[in-house]
């Protein structure tokens, strides 16, 4: 006999729930506690797609509260396997950018400014030139508006 995993209730401010369920690709529908994110799951063999819903509700404090063991598919029945596990794997995921965040990097050593090649638009003559001619093809504003479209705004 197998367990199902307990998975924490997390309590964060709104604003970093909301920026880590968008970033993994969840859509909000509003709800009056709280918010409930969507993502849809597909099934590659039926391209059967399965919304599975995350709740959350804001606390008396202003933090918002999920708990993932509320997490869940809409429809509870014949769920293929594939989707359940890409669910399953999704919502660890989830508990770890919730509970830690991002994985950090380090930060590697930044090119001196004298080094970057910031602010160039060719790196040798052979470019200078080839952008030259590509300019050179380009309408002037004055031809643009004689066709009756909007130049580019001034740089």
């Amino acid at each position: 006999m197998s367990r199902k995993k307990t998975l924490p209730s997390i309590t964060k401010p709104f604003s970093h729930v909301h920026a880590t369920l968008k970033t993994m690709g969840f859509t909000e529908l509003p709800s009056r506690e709280g918010s409930t994110y969507e993502l849809t799951f597909r099934d590659s063999a039926s391209l059967q797609e399965y919304p599975y819903r995350i709740y959350t509700h804001t606390q008396e404090n202003g933090q918002t509260h999920i708990d993932l063991n509320e997490a869940g598919f809409v429809a509870q029945d014949n769920i293929p396997v594939s989707a359940t596990a890409a669910a399953q794997e999704m919502l660890a995921e989830l508990q770890q950018y919730m509970e830690y965040g991002p994985a950090k990097t380090k930060p590697t050593e930044s090119t001196p400014i004298g080094k970057a090649m910031n602010g160039k638009m060719a790196n040798n003559e052979k470019e200078v030139r080839q952008l030259g001619k590509v300019m050179a093809s380009l309408p002037t504003n004055s031809q643009v508006m004689e066709k009756g479209m909007m130049p580019d705004p001034l740089q």
